[in-house]
């Protein structure tokens, strides 16, 4: 079902100029706690509207070469590919169980756009011959929102209240691809370099104003059907306006391949010189191995094998695993599934 290539819950950002404070609303928050503030769902933020900005963040979506996509991101180390503007986007993630945890560094003075769920349609991909027109595809997006049936979004742990109140579609909007891009994974391989028209989205999404300098988590699921066959959920641990304790830049990891088929490399670029150890946990946050314990290691690239093993030998059980890099202070996390 095309929709299976479509539905996405992202973390992005884009933008243009800030607006008045008027402009926000302030969710109620959970006792003890401050106000979340959002931009409405009918104002334009930056000169745009809501579904004017799930646009952007399709175009963003793809203008980006899969070996740099966000969508295929399990760190963070790739969320501020293609970024650019005073709006930055966030995504969902393209992988077996439809969750990840990132951590990601924001400039400050950026406002956060990102969808819970969201759906785009086209004639590129597969090819619609006659090409559906653009109330056609409309009424594709829509049927697919209204199979939504779960939606959650938490800024630093308070929740913002009527999320299904957050959905918007868009206009017939253009598109312009990389080479290696999401469509020629997707095998269609007529999709070369170059912009193409006729897309229109849809989906249940938030605008924030810039975050305070400092560390924030964003959390945001959503889910298709009732019971659900597809759901999203994805954390964002964002470090806004500041460089991680140590200096020298975020650590950069990512593990491939994923699932581990039977084994994989995790790929880490440390900041500065000093010490790394690399710990692998099961979700519970059990340790289940140290991969690497080094008193001294110098900046740059690394790489360590996982071979799908504990740390006495034992072959792991399918499941979702997840790493912890830290380096001069530095430290990162992600996920990585084994199958068998």
């Amino acid at each position: 079902m095309q929709a299976s290539l479509r539905l996405r819950v992202l973390v992005p950002t884009l933008a243009f100029v800030l607006l008045a404070p008027l402009l926000f609303a302030h969710a109620p928050a959970e006792a003890g706690g401050k106000p979340i503030v959002i931009f409405p769902i009918d104002s334009k933020p930056y000169g745009k509207s809501y579904g004017d900005w799930s646009a952007e963040w399709w175009k963003w979506a793809y203008s980006v070469p899969v070996d740099q996509s966000p969508l295929f991101d399990e760190t963070g180390a790739h969320a501020g590919s293609g970024q650019s503007g005073p709006v930055w986007f966030l995504a969902g993630v393209f992988n077996v169980t439809g969750t990840v945890t990132r951590s990601a560094n924001v400039p400050s003075g950026k406002a956060l756009f990102f969808p819970i769920i969201n759906v785009e349609w086209d004639n590129l991909c597969p090819p619609q011959d006659p090409p559906l027109d653009e109330a056609a595809l409309l009424a594709i997006v829509n049927e697919n929102l209204d199979m939504v049936s779960e939606l959650l979004c938490e800024v630093d742990g308070q929740s913002i209240p009527d999320v299904f109140a957050y959905r918007v579609t868009s206009d017939d909007f253009s598109v312009t691809f990389p080479d290696n891009n999401i469509f020629q994974l997707f095998g269609c391989s007529h999709v070369t370099p170059g912009t193409y028209p006729g897309f229109v989205s849809g989906g249940y999404y938030i605008m924030l104003p810039p975050l305070p300098t400092g560390a924030h988590n964003i959390h945001f699921r959503g889910s298709v059907g009732d019971p659900p066959f597809f759901t999203l959920d994805i954390t964002y641990r964002l470090n806004v306006g500041n460089q991680p304790a140590g200096g020298g830049g975020p650590i950069l990891a990512s593990v491939r391949p994923n699932p581990l088929n039977p084994a994989a490399v995790l790929e880490y670029r440390t900041p500065k010189d000093g010490p790394v150890r690399i710990s692998v946990y099961d979700v519970s946050g059990r340790l289940i191995r140290v991969l690497v314990n080094q008193p001294f290691l110098a900046a740059g690239r690394h790489d360590v094998e996982i071979d799908g093993r504990d740390g006495l030998g034992r072959k792991l059980a399918s499941g979702i695993y997840v790493y912890r890099v830290e380096a001069a202070g530095a430290l990162t996390s992600g996920r990585f599934t084994i199958l068998k």
